[in-house]
């Protein structure tokens, strides 16, 4: 990885570029990834998050198991409900994820209290990401204040 670049040249004209896979993003220099605008806390979290891939503790891919998928990524540092939800959701392809205190669910719905947006979401168990999804439809629509 040059310093300063996170994606790399690939060798075919028409993809010409791409995100670097796990061993390069667990074994870069921290201090590189920080120098793209990272913040130590998400650089250690990345790379911890890659590490776990590269070594096969962590399978990223929608026919990995949730629940253990789930204590793996909460295990991690700077992995915490609202990131291994939004990997759930993303990466999983999980169709039940709902990560309560992201900040446009919790617009979207009117309310501050992740515990309250949790709560409204049982009734659309288990298509909460569909939820999730129109709620930042909603949230986007909304004009800023």
């Amino acid at each position: 990885m040059r310093p300063g670049r996170l994606i790399q040249a690939t060798p075919w004209a028409d993809l010409d570029r791409a995100f670097p896979g796990p061993e390069t993003l667990a074994s870069a220099d921290p201090s590189a990834l920080g120098a793209l605008g990272i913040v130590r806390q998400r650089v250690t979290a990345l790379q911890a998050l890659a590490q776990a891939v590269a070594d096969g503790r962590l399978h990223l891919h929608p026919a990995a198991p949730v629940g253990e998928t789930m204590q793996v990524l909460q295990a991690l540092p700077g992995i915490g409900p609202w990131s291994a939800e939004l990997i759930a959701l993303r990466a999983l392809a999980w169709p039940d994820a709902f990560p309560a205190s992201d900040l446009g669910v919790l617009r979207a719905l009117g309310t501050r209290d992740p515990a309250e947006a949790q709560q409204a979401a049982q009734a659309w168990r288990p298509w909460r990401s569909y939820a999730v999804m129109r709620l930042w439809q909603a949230d986007a629509a909304q004009p800023l204040t």
